[in-house]
């Protein structure tokens, strides 16, 4: 969830998959999303935890070779991906579930729950409302490479700029060469314990002190 703008979409026309429930939405309703009842949110969230499974941070728009590069290195990470909103909004968007979300799907601290879930208004949720301000959704560095490619290539050509030292391709073991030169390595067999009269080391170690007994 983020705060006063609609929710975010997952990738597909239909981002929850369950259809919104028949709640009249009117038109004219002006009311502050703060002043819904809590049977008014349970009505027309019915069947629906989205909001409750995910969260997006706005952040700068990346500019610099370097920005992206940092960027396409988080988007490798699971559970990451950013989307871009018209007319240049970017967030990050993270995959996770809030643990105040209990078994039966409802907010388990609902009445002292953030201010941030109470500003959000479900009459303008994904479920009712089409989308069309996202622009960009990527899922992975590839994505976010691609759409550089395509759609902003002077910024494409200076990240490649910017990856000139990049190496040919990831290193590759020889296994036969590996094998033999493990052949050829000389085993080194630990010391056996060995007593010195007079000076209690055994094996080159001095033995650890046991603590003295205290006496009555």
């Amino acid at each position: 969830m983020k705060a006063r703008t609609r929710t975010a979409p997952v990738a597909g026309s239909a981002p929850h998959g369950t259809p919104a429930p028949a709640v009249t939405v009117v038109a004219d309703d002006k009311r502050d999303p703060k002043e819904l009842s809590g049977d008014e949110n349970a009505r027309l969230c019915e069947g629906c935890v989205k909001c409750c499974t995910y969260i997006t941070v706005e952040i700068d728009p990346p500019r610099a070779a370097w920005e992206y590069d940092q960027w396409i290195w988080a988007l490798y990470h699971r559970g990451i991906q950013l989307y871009v909103e018209m007319p240049e909004a970017w967030y990050v968007h993270f995959e996770t579930v809030c643990e105040k979300l209990d078994d039966s799907g409802r907010c388990s601290i609902y009445g002292r729950h953030p201010v941030l879930c109470r500003e959000y208004d479900p009459r303008t949720c994904e479920r009712r409302l089409p989308l069309s301000e996202v622009r960009a959704w990527f899922n992975d560095g590839d994505d976010l490479e691609r759409w550089l490619r395509d759609h902003r290539p002077a910024h494409y050509r200076r990240l490649m700029a910017f990856r000139k030292d990049m190496p040919a391709g990831p290193p590759i073991a020889n296994a036969r060469k590996d094998r033999a030169l493990a052949a050829g390595l000389v085993a080194i067999a630990s010391a056996a314990p060995t007593a010195r009269p007079g000076n209690g080391v055994v094996g080159g170690v001095a033995p650890v002190a046991k603590p003295l007994s205290r006496r009555r």
